[in-house]
Parts: C-alpha cells; sequence; structure tokens
C-alpha cells in the first residue's frame, strides 16, 4: 500500500500454445493427428482486490516484418495505456507470461519516465517478463503508459508461394478500452492478403489493421494459392493363396484442390472416380505377392473455389444424394444422444467444437476410432475424427449433406512435427453441402477447438486431401495408412515455391467392328478415351464429325476423367451415300482442338446381308451332303 492506495503489482499476460498432437499406430491403422498452429492468446488477470473494471486498459500491438523466412524474427511493438476508474487503485507491476519454447529477445521496456528494466524468469515450460512501473500515478481517469519492445521468432511463416501469419489476440472479458493489432508489411513485397480470420479493419499495400478483434487467434495468408510436392507409398500386401485385387485411392481432385500426377509406378491396371469422386486405382495381387506403388505428383491448394469443379458437384450430388443423408456405424446417435436447440450449421459446428476435448494422450496408443455416439459418450477421449463424427452425424440428421475429407494437415515448422521419422500423420475434417452456392464447403472443429482460429467461416491452404467419405465413413483408406509389417514414413510432402503446369492429352481408339443395325444403314460403334495428361479433365466437350454421316450423339460433355482413366462413349451414325464399301472421315474434338482424325471402313448392309444369306446357304448344303454320305455309307 502506498498513499492509502491499493497497489495492484500482479497484472498477468499469459500466452499459451499447444504442440501438434504425435500419434503411433500398426499395421493397417490410421495414424490421426493435427497440424499444430500456435494457439496464442493473451489474458488479462487481476488479483482478488481488485477487477478489470477498474482500470481502462488500451492496447496497440504493432508487428513488424523485415524479412519472412525460417531464421529472421519479428520487431513486436507493445503499447499498453491503463487508465484509472477508481481514485484510490493504481497498477505497479504488469507481466506477461508465455511458454518457453515462445522464443522472444531484445526486449527492452519503457514507461512514462523513461526506459525500464524488464526481468526474464523461466521456471518449467513457462517464461515470465515482469516491468514495474517507476513512477506509477494514481486517481481517477489517470494514465500511465508502458511500451514494451523484443523481438519474436517464428510468428511469420514462409511456405512456398504464401506468408502465414498467426497472431496473439488479447482475451478482454470486460472490454472497457480499444485493442488495435497492425502488421506492416515489407515495402514493395507484392503479397495480397488472401485469408483473413477474422476479416481485417483496415487493408492498404504495406498494412493490415484489425480493431477490437474479438476472436483468440488472427489467422491471416498473404498469396492465394498453395503449391506442395507429393512422394506417397501404398505398401500392398495379399496374404491369400488366390489372386485377389484392391482399390488404391490416390489424392482426388476438390473444389480447393487440384492434383497433378507426375507418375504411378506401376501404372494402375484400371482406373476410375468412385461415386464420392475418389480417384482409384486397382491392382491384381497373385497369391503372397506384395507390391509398393509410388505416387509422385503434386497439389495446389487454392483460397476461392474451382470454377470447373464448382459447376460439375452440383451434378455429381444428384447421384451422391441417396447416401449422404444415411447413417453408418460410426455416423450414428441415438435419439437422447441428439443435442437440443441445435439445428444451423453453426450451431452443430460450435456444438462440436465445444463438446469434445482433444486427448493428447491417445496419440501415444493405438487408436481405436470412437464414432459419434462414442465420442458423446467420452467427450475428453476426441481426436479429430471424432470432431468430424459428431458434427457429421447431428449435420445429417438435420437434413444437411456432409462428408468426411480424411488428409494430411502440413506444415514445415519441424517442433511441430512428429518425433518419429517413421510416423506417417493423418488428420480429418467435415465437409457440408452448400445448396445455395452449390458447392462444397470445409471446415475444421478440432483445429478451431486446439488453436482458437475461426475454421467455420472460412479455410486455409495447410489441408491436403486423400480420400473421401461419403458412402462409407472409413472407406476408402487414405495415402499413410497401407503399412506392412515394418512402420515406414510412406508421405513425403514439401511446401514448394513453384506453380506446376497443366499437361492435357488424350488417347483416343475407336472399336474395330462397326456393325449395321437397320435397314436405313444406321451403324453402331463405340470409341475409348483415354486420359494421358497429367489432372483431372473436367467438363470435358467432345464433339464427333463427319462429312459422310449423321452422328449421334454429336456432341457429349465427360463430367471428369481422371489421369489414367479410361471411358467408353457408344455411337451410332447413318451413312449419307447409298454405296457399298466406303470409308468416312470422323474427327474427334474438344472445342477447337482436334483430339483425333480417323477414315474408318463401313460395309453396306445390303451387301453384307448377301453375304451372310450366301454364307448361310454354303453351310446347310455342307451339313445335307454330311448326312447323305453318312446314310450312303450305311447301306454299303
Amino acid at each position: 500500500m502506498t498513499n492509502d492506495k491499493l497497489q495492484i503489482t500482479n497484472i498477468k499476460s499469459i500466452i499459451k500454445f499447444p504442440l501438434r498432437p504425435r500419434s503411433k499406430a500398426s499395421k493397417f491403422q490410421m495414424k490421426w493427428g493435427i497440424w499444430g498452429f500456435f494457439v496464442l492468446f493473451l489474458v488479462c488477470m487481476f488479483p482478488s482486490q481488485a477487477q478489470a473494471v477498474d482500470f481502462r486498459t488500451d492496447y496497440t500491438v504493432q508487428y513488424f516484418i523485415d524479412k519472412v523466412d525460417a531464421t529472421a524474427p519479428t520487431h513486436v511493438s507493445f503499447r499498453i495505456l491503463v487508465t484509472n476508474l477508481k481514485p484510490d487503485l493504481y497498477i505497479k507491476e504488469f507481466s506477461i507470461m508465455f511458454p518457453k519454447s515462445f522464443q522472444v529477445g531484445n526486449i527492452k521496456g519503457m514507461d512514462d519516465y523513461g526506459a525500464i528494466n524488464p526481468k526474464l524468469e523461466t521456471t518449467g515450460n513457462k517464461s515470465t517478463v515482469t516491468m514495474q512501473f517507476s513512477n506509477p500515478q494514481a486517481g481517477t481517469n489517470v494514465q500511465n503508459n508502458l511500451y514494451l519492445d523484443f523481438l519474436q521468432y517464428n510468428l511469420f511463416k514462409e511456405s512456398g508461394n504464401v506468408w502465414e501469419v498467426i497472431l496473439p489476440t488479447i482475451e478482454r472479458k470486460d472490454a472497457t478500452g480499444d485493442y488495435k493489432i497492425t502488421v506492416h508489411l515489407p515495402p514493395n513485397s507484392g503479397k495480397k492478403i488472401g485469408i483473413s480470420k477474422p476479416k481485417p479493419t483496415h487493408v492498404t499495400l504495406t498494412e493490415v489493421e484489425w480493431v477490437n478483434p474479438e476472436i483468440k487467434t488472427i489467422y491471416a495468408v498473404f498469396g492465394d494459392r498453395q503449391s506442395y510436392d507429393l512422394q506417397l507409398r501404398y505398401n500392398l500386401e495379399n496374404p491369400r493363396l488366390n489372386k485377389v485385387y484392391t482399390d488404391v485411392a490416390f489424392p482426388p481432385d476438390t473444389t480447393y484442390q487440384k492434383v497433378f500426377v507426375s507418375s504411378i509406378k506401376p501404372a494402375p491396371e484400371k482406373m476410375f472416380t468412385d461415386e464420392d469422386g475418389n480417384m482409384m486405382g486397382r491392382y491384381y495381387l497373385n497369391p503372397k505377392e506384395s507390391k509398393t506403388v509410388l505416387f509422385t505428383g503434386g497439389v495446389e491448394v487454392y483460397v476461392e473455389p474451382r470454377p470447373d469443379v464448382e459447376k460439375a458437384a452440383g451434378e455429381l450430388l444428384s447421384e451422391q444424394k441417396k447416401h449422404l443423408l444415411s447413417t453408418t456405424t460410426l455416423w450414428n446417435l441415438t435419439e437422447n444422444q441428439l443435442p437440443k436447440d441445435v439445428s444451423t450449421l453453426q450451431e452443430i459446428y460450435n456444438f462440436a467444437e465445444s463438446t469434445l476435448t482433444y486427448n493428447y494422450g491417445r496419440l501415444n496408443t493405438r487408436i481405436t476410432r470412437l464414432g459419434a455416439s462414442g465420442a458423446l459418450k467420452n467427450p475428453d477421449q476426441a481426436v479429430c475424427t471424432e470432431f468430424s463424427d459428431v458434427f457429421i452425424s447431428i449435420a445429417r440428421e438435420h437434413g444437411f449433406y456432409a462428408r468426411e475429407m480424411q488428409g494430411y494437415g502440413f506444415s514445415n515448422d519441424q517442433e511441430l512435427r512428429p518425433l518419429s521419422v517413421n510416423q506417417d500423420i493423418l488428420h480429418s475434417w467435415p465437409e457440408y453441402f452448400d445448396t445455395a452456392r452449390s458447392l462444397w464447403i470445409p471446415l475444421d472443429p478440432t483445429w478451431e477447438s486446439t488453436s482458437g482460429i475461426d475454421y467455420h467461416s472460412s479455410f486455409d491452404l495447410n489441408h491436403i486431401v486423400f480420400a473421401i467419405h461419403g458412402k462409407k465413413s472409413d472407406y476408402p483408406y487414405p495415402a499413410g495408412s497401407y503399412k506392412l509389417e515394418n512402420e515406414t514414413k510412406d508421405i513425403n510432402i514439401i511446401a514448394s515455391s513453384t506453380y506446376f503446369t497443366e499437361l492435357k492429352k488424350t488417347n483416343i481408339q475407336f472399336s474395330l467392328l462397326q456393325i449395321p443395325t437397320a435397314k436405313d444403314k444406321t451403324y453402331s460403334t463405340s470409341f475409348t478415351i483415354q486420359n494421358t495428361g497429367n489432372t483431372v479433365l473436367w467438363n470435358f466437350p467432345l464433339s464427333i464429325e463427319s462429312p459422310d454421316a449423321l452422328i449421334n450423339p454429336s456432341r457429349t460433355v465427360l463430367l471428369s476423367l481422371a489421369p489414367f482413366e479410361k471411358k467408353e462413349i457408344p455411337l451410332e451414325f447413318t451413312v449419307r451415300s447409298t454405296l457399298g464399301d466406303k470409308k468416312i472421315l470422323v474427327t474427334i474434338k474438344s472445342e477447337n482442338d482436334v483430339l483425333f482424325e480417323t477414315a474408318l471402313t463401313l460395309i453396306d448392309g445390303t451387301i453384307k446381308k448377301g453375304f451372310v444369306i450366301i454364307g448361310v446357304g454354303i453351310i446347310i448344303i455342307m451339313v445335307m451332303a454330311f448326312f447323305i454320305n453318312k446314310n450312303k455309307n450305311k447301306h454299303e
């Protein structure tokens, strides 16, 4: 106590973040994890003698990005203005607490009377910076300023061709003051903000500003897409005594993801797209045979939805509707488990995010998926799959089309990677279909629960899809889950600073036989088109033209055609001429590009009919001659 006025000596700001979960799994068991965002939030704590309403606190926080790379620190500046609201209270001491791994250096402090000496103390996993006001002033509406400058590492990350920003915010239970955060970009950086949670209050070419943010963590991405180099290994084994086949899920195209295939070795014997849009490759294995499939390629993840996939999504939904509202073993809740007063997608998302608690301890054991019902019975035992299962189950019960995405959450931060190089950590998140916009919207209640970042209103560029689960909750298996006895690292992903080049190529083959089907010389045939390029062809138009015949259909559109995939197109065409044998020219185009030209030889129906009659007559004569000779031999 000083001059009969209460001296507050324990004002603290706490910065917290969890590290990325790490998992371990056995043969054919998926390993679930999350990409470990820094969960950063400041909490003002007042001792029992005073309340936050005894003071008005205004915060001005500035981040100066000088250079974004793995080693460059960021200059951080705090100005804390404390206004006394009571005549007999003032603050003497202010502290900031943060984890030991939150690297801070070159700490400098000032108040209204000059430099002060911040004290840094580390105990356990926490470090505390404590500053004392040199001459705090008391009295109603009297203000005391505190200035803190330091260098912080890894606050801003350059990943491939984007910048990623994760900023702490102050949790203000009683918001009696203003709070402004400003990010100063390097001059001439050319970086434009692509994602921001929440939406900035003010944006220029050199500054991004948030005023009074109400979320735990600010997340921003500068750039419109991210590129990743992929190398995935699939270990296949047939323990049986008979030949079998297995279907392998390669990374699919989605609303926000485009896959580029460099090579698949060995190539699948059949490539096809399943009902959910998975790119599936079929492999046959002999008895007791083992086979390793290596997928090499890349992925681009976008801020905005892809127009080509967005257009196809609505048409595909017409076939998917029959299973996107159904229940499964993992997506099933009893009537008593369905939450009351929860009906909108936002409410369902909030329920999953707030009800379940991420259990890091489960990642050190074999993970058995609990499903939605099991998750609500044991809400403190959840990992990412349980968050997805609960959201999907409740969403489907309320008539929302929902599905699960399984894949990878990317981080190039060594601290946030698994301890063992032989482990592959996978992630799970849900999507729902926005019928108004006719596209799939990804969500991540798991990462919001652990990071404080809003994953409902917008997404990020760190989620890479390996498999889509709509019809079944546990199939197909994503890359990283095809394991044999000896655990290996089967997922290698590196953020790239270059964009991929799309190669559009096809191979077309016509059937060898053209058979007349009617007297008007209408022939039926077909051709096979294979995608020999490196990306999925979406809404691929084909026109079939001939100056010598009327073709039906003369135009068709392939909704999708994956790399290596083949599709057969049946055709009927009516010859314009009455001549017998004739070669007709057929041209297949996609828009203005000629894909294929050939000359088909057609046999006139009447001539062929004559050949058939003659042939049948010859056969009859030969049969009759056979029986005549047989009877003659008997008589002899």
